[in-house]
């Protein structure tokens, strides 16, 4: 890792990476080897992972721990899910990838305050699949664009735009689940 972080050209750029990887190091490879359960494969994944990172080095804020934190999970659990995909290639898709959302109601909320409805939609998107929970926090709570996304996913934008559409379609039928009228 060290040579990688070396091969950046800014001062600033090349500490902050480092520090980065002194931060969350452990943790990535720890979430690296929950996934694939190989410590090689782990180790490849956390590397390809801190491409990403240094490629997205100017939009990481040190200062905001849990931010930043969240960001680094996201990309080094993508990273290790591309892995295991590559691995496991012949295997079938998941079944949640092929749910149609299309005849989902739209949820109804009357009379909820704000705090309410955060308070409902953070607990629905605890419910949704994993890819589709890290893609609305990397939009949603981070703020990037479908092509920051799908950088940062190694997706193509055409797939990071419809794996949102999924999510949201999913976070709607979560929403619907609940009782929302007295």
């Amino acid at each position: 890792m060290l040579a990688l972080i070396m091969m950046i050209e800014n001062e600033g750029d090349r500490c902050k990476a480092a520090e980065l990887y002194r931060r969350f190091g452990r943790m990535m490879l720890s979430v690296a080897r929950a996934i694939l359960g190989d410590a090689g494969l782990s180790e490849d994944a956390v590397s390809e992972a801190f491409i990403r990172i240094i490629e997205n080095l100017d939009k990481i804020d040190l200062d905001d721990c849990y931010k930043t934190r969240g960001f680094v999970v996201v990309i080094v659990r993508n990273t290790a899910f591309n892995i295991l995909k590559k691995k496991r290639r012949d295997k079938t898709v998941p079944f949640e990838d092929y749910i149609d959302y299309s005849d989902c109601a739209e949820p109804v909320f009357e009379d909820v305050t704000i705090r309410e409805a955060c308070a409902r939609i953070a607990k629905a998107v605890t419910g949704l699949h994993q890819n589709y929970a890290d893609i609305l926090y990397l939009k949603c709570e981070l703020g990037y664009s479908n092509e920051e996304i799908s950088r940062i996913l190694g997706i193509t934008p055409e797939n990071a735009r419809v794996r949102l559409g999924r999510a949201r379609q999913a976070l709607k039928n979560q929403l619907g689940k609940e009782e929302v009228l007295p």
